[in-house]
Order: structure tokens, then sequence, then C-alpha cells
């Protein structure tokens, strides 16, 4: 699992030669709190999964975890790259 670190240390602009768009993938959420800080956390899920029936999900292929600060770098980076 991944704790998202937008420190310069850790996160980097990365330009790459070739881009895409990729394809829509099943996405849930959850918050949690552990010490007394909450997290927000994205778990995704190939393509094949269906989040919409009843049951148990497989193991996420992905998560990313955000607390108050980190989401707050998040925002302040979409905003400026969005131009939002």
């Amino acid at each position: 699992m991944m704790k998202i670190s937008l420190d310069k240390k850790y996160c980097k602009e990365y330009a790459r030669e070739s881009n895409k768009v990729h394809d829509i993938v099943p996405v849930t959420y959850q918050t949690f709190t552990i010490k007394n800080k909450k997290y927000f956390q994205l778990d995704g899920y190939n393509s094949t999964v269906d989040i919409n029936k009843t049951g148990v999900l497989k193991q996420s292929d992905y998560k990313m975890q955000f607390d108050k600060d980190t989401a707050k770098e998040f925002i302040k980076l979409l905003t400026k790259e969005l131009d939002i």
C-alpha cells in the first residue's frame, strides 16, 4: 500500500515521450482514523471487477492513501496542473 507524499524528495514531474488516456477502472474509497489522524484511501481494481455486485471484493490492484496535509498538497497540484 502506498501513502502519497508530494514532498519534492518523493514527487517529481516526469515527462514521457508518449502518453495515453487509460481506460476507466472501478474504484472504491474509504476513510479511517489511526492515532487521531484521519486518512482517505482509494482502492483501484482491474477493469474486470464489478464493484456493484454484492459480496466481497477481491484485493485491490492498487491503493493510495492521503492524510489531510497530503490531500491539501494534492489539491494544489491538481489545481495548478489542470488550471482549475
